[in-house]
């Protein structure tokens, strides 16, 4: 079993909590070729937020793109469909935590990048 610390160390990766909205509603149908469309109103989101979810997501290896423009939820490794499960089982009893990982982080990215162009007295 995967301890929650390196789960929420994983929640830590994602971008946005639509992000991980995403993944696992793709997860949750794994031979089902969703539309974008569908997605957008599968999570009752825009298609900019889906698009930047699923370009993120197919960048660390989680969702394909088949070649009619429909998405699919893959991964290839067996560690990380066990550490996609358990976020999933913690995010369905724990949300705030995982909801906390996600957004400490990008709040951290956002302040270290808000620092960055701070003009120095």
């Amino acid at each position: 079993m995967i301890s929650e610390e390196t789960v929420l160390d994983f929640a830590s990766s994602f971008d946005s909590v639509w992000s991980l909205e995403l993944l696992l509603v793709l997860k949750r149908s794994p031979d089902r070729h969703w539309e974008a469309n569908e997605l957008i109103r599968e999570l009752r989101s825009s298609q900019v937020v889906v698009a930047g979810a699923l370009a993120n997501l197919m960048a660390a290896g989680l969702v394909v793109k088949h070649e009619h423009g429909q998405y699919q939820y893959q991964t290839r490794a067996d560690r990380m469909e066990e550490l996609i499960n358990e976020l999933e089982k913690i995010y369905d009893t724990k949300p705030a935590l995982v909801v906390r990982a996600v957004v400490s982080t990008s709040n951290r990215k956002l302040k270290l990048l808000s620092d960055a162009f701070r003009l120095k007295e």
